[in-house]
Parts: C-alpha cells; sequence; structure tokens
C-alpha cells in the first residue's frame, strides 16, 4: 500500500503512514506510483536527533535561614499583664471601683488570651484579677472589716 500524501509504501495492515503519519483509507487506495507511471522518489529521512550539549551551571546554594525565633510572650499580653497589676495597686489608694474593675478586665483578657497559662502574663493577670477583687471586697466590707472605734468625750 501506497500512501497518497508522500508516497511512501507502507505494509497493508498499517492504518497510518510510516513516514507522514497520515491515516489510511480502507476502501480507497492509493494507485501504486510505478502504475501511474510516475517515478518514484525517494524520501529523505531526517537526520537523527544529536544530543544537545549545555555546559554546566554553577550550583547556586541558597543561604540557610533559621526560623524566626519566637519571643517568649506577646507584648501585648505582657503590657496588659503589667497594667493589670498597677490597676490592681493603684485601686487601693484612689478610686477602688474603677481601678478594681479595670484590673479585673485586663487580668482576665490576659488570662484569656494567653496560650500558656503558667506563663509569666497569665501569672501577671491572675495577680491583678485576685488584687482587684480584694480592693473591691475590701471597700465594699470595709466598716465590716475595721470597725469605727467609738468616740469617748472626756
Amino acid at each position: 500500500m501506497f500512501c497518497s500524501e508522500c508516497g511512501t509504501q507502507n505494509p497493508d495492515t498499517n492504518q497510518f503512514c510510516k513516514n507522514c503519519g497520515k491515516p489510511f483509507r480502507k476502501n480507497q487506495e492509493a494507485p501504486s506510483p510505478q502504475s501511474a507511471g510516475v517515478p518514484v522518489q525517494p524520501v529523505a529521512t531526517p537526520p537523527p536527533a544529536q544530543p544537545v550539549y549545555y555546559p554546566p551551571q554553577p550550583a547556586v546554594v541558597q543561604p540557610v535561614t533559621a526560623a524566626p525565633v519566637k519571643p517568649a510572650g506577646n507584648t501585648a499580653m505582657s503590657a496588659l499583664g503589667i497594667g493589670s497589676i498597677i490597676l490592681a495597686v493603684l485601686s487601693w489608694f484612689r478610686y477602688p471601683y474603677i481601678f478594681g474593675l479595670l484590673a479585673i478586665v485586663f487580668g482576665g483578657v490576659v488570662l484569656f488570651k494567653s496560650g500558656n497559662k503558667k506563663s509569666w502574663q497569665a501569672i501577671l493577670g491572675i495577680l491583678g484579677i485576685i488584687a482587684g477583687l480584694a480592693c473591691i471586697i475590701t471597700d465594699i466590707f470595709y466598716f465590716t472589716i475595721f470597725p469605727i472605734p467609738p468616740l469617748v468625750l472626756t
């Protein structure tokens, strides 16, 4: 069987031309070049592919970077823990309900947000809560805890 596109002779069992890859039609065969009186031109085969040489590339050394060091604690949580203690101490001297309540809130935020409940920020938060509560309770029950001595007139 001859290919109708390029004229290459192929075995009868092929479905595609071995030279150009065009599919054969089963019911219609191309006439042979000898029967048509056309001289057969030899088909040039492409030269085999030559390997391509690429010069070796210098190895690129990536700098090794250390993983970022996570600080021991969050700075905001540290500030809130310290603020809780300061407000708790201030509540003993001035405005016990305002400063005591703020100390309790700041301490609660630190305690709730800190991942490690044994960190020093969490401990400061707990101390702020305790000191704020102690100040408010002391102020509420001040006269019960510290009764007024009777006034003695001489």
